[in-house]
């Protein structure tokens, strides 16, 4: 099995996030993909953040194909949730083939002081997604073989550019704050919840 990994705080979950999974599923050739949502996240202070129970479900609504699979694995993990981690138990518990991680183009040029960074390449590929207007392919593979000694046509790492995407988290947790619709950003189960929750109000 080719496993993908796709971790967030998914404070909530959005169909960009559902478009960049599927587009990295797509051109990696997975099998499944796994989406996490974080317990503590280490590399960043998360505003606003409502219960990992809620964002459990709101991932289960967003990500509701077959191709997905939502665990609550760092959430079950006490203290701040680290990638490599994850990626052991992955190992060691569903054993896949092959396993990937999904990643933005921010996370890899920062990825070098991530915990263990060298172990988690041992285990895995990474696929990076770019955004159009951001850095762009040629600059992350530069980065990528520079400071990382990664090398894209060895196949250690998958630099994907997708169009451009102006939605964000923190957008759409304003808008639910002001009473501004939501509809198109989110899975319609997803807004059903959140409303029957009360949350981000």
């Amino acid at each position: 099995m080719r496993l993908g990994v796709f971790g967030g705080t998914f404070n909530p979950p959005h169909l960009a996030h559902k478009y960049l999974a599927l587009q990295a599923a797509a051109a990696a050739n997975l099998d499944r993909v796994l989406i996490i949502p974080d317990a503590t996240p280490p590399h960043k202070i998360a505003k606003d953040l409502v219960s990992g129970e809620d964002r459990l479900e709101l991932c289960r609504r967003t990500f509701s194909s077959p191709l997905f699979d939502v665990s609550d694995m760092e959430l079950r993990r006490s203290g701040k949730s680290y990638t490599i981690d994850t990626l052991r138990e992955i190992k060691e518990t569903l054993r896949p083939d092959e396993l990937f991680l999904i990643i933005g183009s921010d996370m890899l040029l920062s990825f070098h002081q991530w915990r263990e960074y060298q172990a988690i390449l041992s285990l895995c590929r990474l696929i990076v997604l770019s955004r159009e207007t951001a850095i762009s392919v040629s600059d992350l593979a530069a980065y990528a073989q520079d400071v990382l000694g990664l090398a894209e046509r060895r196949g250690e790492i998958l630099l994907l550019s997708v169009p451009t995407q102006e939605l964000s988290s923190t957008e759409i947790r304003r808008r639910l704050a002001a009473g501004a619709p939501v509809d198109g950003l989110l899975e319609p189960d997803a807004i059903a919840y959140i409303i029957e929750k009360g949350l981000y109000q």
